[in-house]
């Protein structure tokens, strides 16, 4: 056991300093090593971003007035599994094309731009981009550039689906046009032939139809009214309207009312006289000639007025009655005045709804035509002015296959390098220090080690 003895002076004293002086100078190696690495390994600096996608699906609507409605639905691009969105931009920023743009417009060669180290963060819509560079501010730059032309290469993706689709869509919708004008020329066509404008002037036809019936209806019962009121009052007082209708020319006549005033005023004047002088007495016979002067005067108005016949037939009592009477001849001209207009309004009315009854006849078929033809043609417009709307509604979704994101953290100044790592090194230098100290100690151990297993063989 003298080989384990420390405390004094002898081989094993000289065999400890020796392993000493090989560890120390093993660290003094390792150190100076990894000094070295540290001072001659190239400075790189790391810029990046993140982006996030928000996952809510766009969606539009449009009202169209007595047409309907026309929508627009996305679906979240997060709704289906086995598409990633955050996958697809992965692969974006890896293409060669990308490469190529970021390197265009940093001056460089595309091999000598890496790719971006580019990670995904599990069950979120972050994407982590960080780029390199052998500066602080380039390693900005880098990062904004490969930032601008991520964004301006999905716009232009985004711009190029918006034209695919709307080209489609523009196809399609040059045949509901021409659906739409075949269904106005067909109309067209069939107004010209029938003169029937639209479905509401064939109703406006069936209504006037109905109003033309009421007032026939009206004019019959008014005609019927004034029958029975010239009846009653021709048997009252024993004359036709006909010969009302004269005797009211008399009475409204202001020289026969003149004359039938003055002649009655001489017949008046005359019976006083002979009730005071014999019939030869002078005054009486001059009120006499004069009574039969007027007389005279005022047949030749009437018959002026009337004809002979006429005149001659109508009773004196009648136009030298009292108002009474005058006012039942006067309400028997008015009554067939009545019955005259009432007449007259159910010979034009009757002839109006034939007319317009035949008119309806005729029109009936192709009014159910007609309206056949405007619900097609409504049909198509609805259908036309839904796929318009559709294409507008369209072009507000610009996020249906290459969803909407949006810059979390922007590119920094990096204001350490990223490598080499002072952290990394010490570590490295550590774990090389303690591996070679284990092997040092490995090592002393060794001899005894190998005596004792020997002595016990």
């Amino acid at each position: 056991m003298t080989g384990w003895s420390f405390t004094r002076g002898g081989p094993a004293t000289g065999r400890l300093i020796r392993y000493l002086a090989v560890l120390g100078g093993g660290w003094a190696v390792v150190l100076v090593l990894a000094g070295l690495f540290y001072s001659l390994s190239p400075r790189t600096y790391e810029s990046g971003f993140t982006l996030i996608l928000p996952g809510a699906g766009p969606s539009s609507s449009v009202n169209l007035e007595r047409l309907g409605q026309a929508s627009s639905n996305s679906a979240s691009p997060f709704g289906d599994h086995s598409l990633s969105p955050t996958e697809n931009y992965k692969r974006l920023f890896l293409s060669y094309r990308l490469r190529g743009e970021v390197a265009e417009q940093m001056g460089m060669a595309i091999e000598d731009l890496p790719a971006p180290r580019i990670r995904l963060a599990n069950q979120t819509k972050l994407i982590f981009i960080s780029v390199t560079a052998s500066s602080p501010e380039e390693a900005r730059l880098l990062a904004e550039t490969w930032l601008s032309v991520f964004e301006e290469e999905l716009n232009a993706l985004r711009a190029e689906e918006q034209s695919l689709r709307e080209n489609a869509y523009r196809t399609t919708l040059q045949g509901f046009e021409n659906a739409v004008e075949s269904s106005r020329a067909r109309i067209i066509a069939f107004q010209t032939e029938y003169g029937l404008i639209s479905i509401e002037q064939f109703q406006d036809l069936v209504a006037q139809t109905e109003r033309l019936k009421a007032q026939a209806d009206q004019a019959a019962t008014e005609m019927r009214v004034a029958e029975s009121e010239i009846s009653r009052l021709s048997s009252l007082m024993g004359m036709d309207a006909q010969r009302a209708a004269d005797i009211m020319a008399l009475l409204s006549d202001g020289s026969f009312q003149a004359l039938q005033e003055a002649r009655a005023s001489a017949e008046t004047r005359r019976a006083e006289l002979s009730l005071i002088f014999g019939p030869n007495h002078p005054d009486l016979m001059s009120a006499t000639e004069e009574r039969a002067g007027l007389h005279s005067a005022l047949v030749v108005r009437g018959e002026a007025l009337l004809g002979y016949a006429r005149f001659r037939a109508i009773d004196e009592q009648f136009y030298a009655s009292s108002s009474e009477r005058a006012g039942l001849v006067a309400d028997l001209v008015q009554a067939s005045s009545r019955l005259y207009g009432a007449r007259q309004r159910h010979t034009s009315l009757t002839e109006q709804l034939r007319a317009t009854q035949l008119r309806v006849e005729t029109l009936a078929a192709p009014a159910t035509q007609l309206d056949a033809l405007l619900r097609d043609h409504q049909v198509a417009e609805t259908v036309f002015a839904s796929a318009l709307a559709r294409i507008d509604a369209n072009r507000t979704d610009m996020f249906a296959s290459y969803p909407l994101t949006q810059t979390v953290e922007t590119p920094a100044l990096p204001e350490t390098p990223a490598t080499p790592s002072k952290k990394f090194i010490a570590l490295g230098t550590f774990a090389v220090m303690f591996l070679y100290t284990i092997g040092l100690a490995l090592l002393w151990i060794r001899l005894p080690l190998i005596r004792a297993l020997l002595k016990t063989l």
